[in-house]
Formats: C-alpha cells, sequence, structure tokens
C-alpha cells in the first residue's frame, strides 16, 4: 500500500496552516544540538532552536525521519519532496514573527514531523474505516476512507475521499484539534469530526454531510 510513499504528490498542504496547539512548555537550557551546526546558525529560530533542548530534539528527529521518507519514495518524487522540505523550513523560520516564538516552532516542527512518519512508514497502516456521507437522492453522496493514526507526534487521519473538489483532493491530511466531544480532525479547507460511530463532514462553501460507518 503507497499511502506513505503517495504523500508527497497527493498532498499540498503547509506545515504552517495548522494552527495546532502544543503541548504546554517551559524554557529549557540546550545539552543536545539539532542536527544542523550551531556555529552557522542564522535568524532568530534557528538560534532559539541551539538553545533549546525540546526544540533541538525535535529538529534530530526530524532530521532523521526525514532521511526514512527520502529512501522511500521513489526518484522521481525526490524533487518534489525536497521542495516540500524547503518550504517548511521557511514556514519554520517565519515564527520569528509570531507572539509566541517557540509555541510556533514547536508546532511546526510538530505537524511535520506528523506527514513524515507517515510518509517513512513508521507505523504501521491502520485498519481503515470506511464513510458514507450525505445521499445519492439529494446528490451528495460523498465516500471517505479513513486511517486513524494515534501514535504520530500528532494524532492524525488520513483520508481518500470522492468525489474531489477545487478544495478537497484525493488524499489528505488531518490533524487533530481540541474538542469539546469526540475527536474532530482538521484538514486544509475541510474538517472530519467523529462521535459515538457518526461523523460530521465539513468542506470550504459546501453544507455539512453527516457520515455514517459502511
Amino acid at each position: 500500500m503507497r499511502i506513505q510513499a503517495s504523500l508527497f504528490t497527493t498532498l499540498t498542504i503547509s506545515s504552517a496552516f495548522f494552527a495546532v496547539s502544543s503541548f504546554a512548555t517551559t524554557p529549557a537550557t540546550n545539552t543536545v544540538p539539532p542536527a544542523y551546526d550551531c556555529n552557522k546558525a542564522q535568524g532568530q529560530v534557528e538560534l532559539l532552536i541551539c538553545e533549546d533542548s525540546q526544540l533541538a530534539k525535535l529538529d534530530v528527529q526530524l532530521s532523521d525521519t526525514y532521511t526514512k521518507a527520502l529512501n522511500q519514495i521513489g526518484s522521481d518524487e525526490i524533487p518534489t519532496f525536497k521542495a516540500f522540505q524547503r518550504g517548511w523550513i521557511k514556514g519554520r523560520d517565519d515564527c520569528w514573527k509570531a507572539a509566541g516564538i517557540k509555541q510556533c516552532v514547536q508546532s511546526s516542527y510538530e505537524t511535520r514531523l506528523t506527514e513524515l512518519q507517515i510518509a517513512a512508514g513508521e507505523f504501521e497502516v491502520p485498519e481503515p474505516i470506511q464513510y458514507k456521507c450525505g445521499s445519492d437522492a439529494n446528490g451528495t453522496l460523498t465516500k471517505i476512507t479513513a486511517y486513524f493514526y494515534n501514535e504520530t507526534a500528532i494524532p492524525a487521519a488520513m483520508l481518500t475521499i470522492t468525489p474531489t473538489s477545487n478544495y478537497i483532493k484525493a488524499t489528505n491530511l488531518a490533524l487533530l484539534t481540541r474538542s469539546a466531544s469526540g475527536a474532530k480532525y482538521q484538514g486544509q479547507n475541510f474538517s472530519f469530526w467523529t462521535h459515538q460511530g457518526e461523523a460530521t463532514f465539513s468542506q470550504f462553501e459546501q453544507a455539512d454531510l453527516n457520515c455514517q460507518t459502511q
């Protein structure tokens, strides 16, 4: 199954898109270096990572997972893969503009790490759950196959959705966000909220669809 390897050609999400709340953090003095040379660090964000052990460990973990994922994709996908990573680094470095710089950097790392962990196949692919949303009768039928990952840096759902649209692609990654009840996964231009065996699929400029497992 090529859910992992196809991540870089089917997803167009940006790690900076997700406003994911990280776990509470406290300042830390770094005793472990990041994956890059701190003597060559540039900019406020790179310097912060060099000074903070928690962020430095995330940098090392992400670097290792990036290499694993790189070794698993086809040669034709490598340019896109590397371009995604360069784009992510640029987004991470833009965290200097955030009110909470460390929280922004940590969220950026955890989001990208989640993507890479799935792409690298670090965890066994979960059993898929099939959903039927809307109905044939009113022309709103949408079929969703969901793979729920609970051990990634941020719990996530990989969703294959048919039909596609201008805003929804065939394969989509959604990250778990805070919800009063059930589990709500937020993707780009859509959300998928599950509760007691049912689900609600919400997408940009469309009415919400109620979903049932098949």
